[in-house]
């Protein structure tokens, strides 16, 4: 089984229609390949990552062109490659194609904390801690420990 970043809520997503969907433009075959790559700093975030009060660490690898943030009740659109701390990439959209659609209140806390913290066309990598991540959900199917995480956000819904 495949992991997947709505673990326990892949039911309550649905099909949900965003307000503005962005096309992702399917990646060259090596471009592709490098983005699935764990990043250098896999383990350590750079000095330059950014803290939380949590705990939840990130950089801005790109920026959008600014404007509005998701909020918790949004529906995101997004592109996303999680890495465990030993390198191996254990899901993300890139493969499929198109970017995954979620509602944000239903993602693991690192997430749910990260995201609102983006516009869209921004690309955050964070090095989300366990608790915030797989740490409390019950049985073995879903990584452990801490997680890094290159998410790139498309587009959200606010539900107005």
């Amino acid at each position: 089984m495949s992991y997947r970043i709505f673990l326990l809520f892949v039911v309550l997503a649905g099909a949900v229609p965003l307000s503005a969907t962005a096309q992702t433009p399917s990646p060259d075959p090596k471009v592709l390949a490098a983005r699935l790559q764990p990043p250098d700093n896999l383990r350590l975030p750079p000095a330059n990552a950014i803290r939380t009060a949590s705990g939840l660490r990130y950089v801005v690898l790109q920026r959008g062109k600014g404007g509005a943030h998701p909020n918790p009740a949004s529906t995101i659109e997004i592109d996303y490659v999680g890495w465990d701390f030993q390198g191996h990439m254990f899901d993300s959209s890139l493969p499929r194609g198109a970017p995954s659609r979620f509602p944000l209140n239903g993602l693991i806390k690192g997430w749910q904390e990260g995201v609102l913290l983006m516009s869209p066309g921004d690309t955050f990598r964070f090095w989300v801690p366990g608790n915030l991540a797989y740490d409390s959900f019950p049985g073995g199917d879903s990584p452990k420990g801490k997680l890094v995480f290159d998410i790139t956000l498309h587009a959200f819904d606010n539900g107005d």
